[in-house]
């Protein structure tokens, strides 16, 4: 059965010990679950391909329409789909993450206005049902790894929120704050292994983001 946000809410909910949401809501492990997601697509992006159509003849591009988007790996310009060139037209590009913008910095080629640039780049995975998703990218075998992600993410969160109540037993807090953070700590070594996994099943790993940057952000 495929994966949807209603089946990972279910296995987070389980973790947590809160089936009938007396603690967590349906919103709070939605977000949780999101949070998760995003982290695990940094250790695990999707791989896709598409072109774009270059409106002028300018070294930046607008990649605007691929969403989503972590990185760019690899683009070949000029490309002709029905008759690929070979070998292709790979170019030296960078890539601009805050206005998303491919510069192509090959010297040897000046981008003409109606040439098509195919672009290979990593994206979010995604969960149908969450925040409109059609499909679920990830594989099956990474739920449990997610549900306990989004477990982590939610008790930790709840432990803030305990904290700023004055009246409430701090040691209360202090134990759910410790769960989550047990919780996060067996979330990210699974990240680990999953990033060595898709960097042999790839040959190559391509650097999205550091993993041990996240060892120290709890919430």
């Amino acid at each position: 059965m495929a994966t949807t946000l209603a089946l990972l809410r279910d296995r987070a909910e389980r973790i947590l010990a809160d089936t009938g949401n007396a603690i967590w809501t349906s919103d709070d492990i939605d977000e949780a679950i999101r949070r998760a997601l995003s982290e695990y697509s940094k250790a695990r992006p999707l791989q896709n391909v598409s072109t774009l159509s270059l409106a002028s003849d300018a070294r930046e591009v607008d990649a605007s329409t691929l969403t989503g988007i972590l990185a760019v790996t690899e683009i070949w310009l000029p490309y002709t789909a029905a008759s690929p060139e070979f070998p292709p037209n790979r170019r030296d590009f960078e890539y601009w993450p805050d206005s998303t913008t491919i510069y192509v910095a090959d010297g040897a080629y000046q981008p003409q206005s109606g040439d098509v640039m195919r672009v290979f780049y990593l994206t979010v995975q995604t969960l149908k049902d969450l925040d409109a998703a059609t499909a679920t990218s990830f594989p099956v075998d990474d739920e449990t790894l997610i549900a306990e992600g989004a477990a982590g993410y939610a008790a930790t969160s709840r432990a803030v929120d305990l904290a700023e109540q004055v009246t409430l037993d701090r040691l209360t807090a202090q134990q759910i704050r410790a769960w989550g953070m047990a919780q996060l700590q067996r979330f990210r070594a699974g990240l680990k292994s999953v990033a060595a996994a898709d960097g042999v099943r790839r040959g190559a790993r391509v650097e999205v983001a550091g993993l041990d940057v996240w060892d120290g952000r709890w919430a």
